[in-house]
């Protein structure tokens, strides 16, 4: 598997969404109200919702995601791509594998990217990564032969 074919994958939104939700609860996710730990995911409102107090919780509450407008396929390319170049990464290179327009936005969310992997471990980030790139990839391989049978 290519570089690029990951990133690739990632672009599309739908993908991005879903291995979010399982990086999420790969991480596990705390009820603001009630401090519960079991939460299962509400598909129509598309959040989580703590089974003990009901309370929910958005995708994007609680992470480096949180009060951002962008995509979350962007939370991908900027770990791929910052755990990839290291200190040779720059915004532009971000701005032009995402196609965003404006530069602001994007040095804000690329700051709190990096400061969220300086606080984690890395390498823990990046195996969940492709652990989830590998699963999608072949969930997708397999959706494509189910629809073409």
């Amino acid at each position: 598997m290519q570089a690029g074919n990951l990133i690739d994958i990632y672009k599309n939104e739908t993908i991005a969404t879903e291995a979010f939700k399982d990086f999420r609860l790969r991480r596990g996710i705390v009820c603001k109200k009630c401090g519960g730990t079991h939460h299962y995911w509400l598909a129509p409102k598309q959040q989580f919702q703590c089974k003990q107090c009901r309370f929910r919780t958005t995708l994007q509450s609680g992470t480096v995601l949180e009060g951002s407008k962008l995509p979350i396929s962007y939370f991908f390319i900027a770990v791929y791509m910052i755990l990839k170049k290291g200190n040779a990464f720059t915004i532009q290179d971000f701005q032009e594998e995402t196609g965003h327009k404006y530069y602001e936005p994007l040095y804000d969310f690329v700051r709190k990217v990096k400061t969220y992997l300086n606080a984690n471990d890395p390498n823990t980030v990046l195996i969940d990564l492709v652990e989830l790139f590998n699963y999608h990839l072949v969930s997708r391989k397999f959706q494509g032969r189910v629809a073409q049978e």
